[in-house]
């Protein structure tokens, strides 16, 4: 008997190294596409999930929308456009739509001023997301212009920020998985 515990721990060793090299090997896979993509078309690209229905109907709640980073003054932000944006006060980044542009020429060193607006809201963004000093984001706030998105992809997501049961379970779902692991 005791000849067979030491077979199933060598065996549950084994396995779960080949499940860990496995997931490495998975991880490098995903990396080289990430940067295939990035080296191929210029630019880094990033997601987020939609949180609110203030992009609603277009862009739904537990959407993800995909983003593609940009310099300062790399690509031209028109109206229309839907942006990512770090706001004055908050700790999480707002994907709106551009509804103005304006360009600042002369004494103010160039650049743009931007209004955005929620599609679903009522009033613009400068009156409860930027400074107060200043009623226009600047091209510096602007993180990310979007691409593309994916319906419905970041629910599992919305439910892990507003479901503390959600929560719980998905990480205990995760304990469980990685003490199996570690015993078989």
């Amino acid at each position: 008997m005791d000849n067979d515990g030491a077979i199933r721990r060598h065996l549950g060793a084994r396995r779960t190294l080949s499940q860990l090299i496995m997931l490495g090997v998975l991880l490098a896979h995903l990396l080289m596409a990430y940067n295939a993509v990035t080296a191929a078309t210029g630019a880094e690209f990033t997601a987020m999930v939609v949180m609110s229905g203030s992009m609603e109907p277009g862009i739904k709640r537990g959407d993800l929308v995909l983003f593609c980073k940009s310099g300062d003054g790399d690509h031209p932000i028109r109206t229309g456009d839907i942006v990512l944006y770090e706001p004055a006060y908050g700790d999480f980044p707002v994907v709106h739509r551009v509804i103005k542009v304006h360009e600042r020429r002369g004494g103010g060193g160039g650049g743009v001023d931007i209004l955005t607006k929620g599609d679903n809201n009522s009033v613009d963004d400068s009156v409860f997301v930027y400074s107060e000093s200043d009623p226009w984001l600047h091209r510096r706030h602007v993180m990310a212009n979007a691409v593309g998105y994916v319906p419905n992809a970041g629910w599992f997501s919305v439910a892990l920020n507003e479901k503390p049961a959600v929560r719980r379970a998905a990480f205990g779902v995760l304990g469980l998985g990685m003490l199996a692991t570690a015993l078989f």
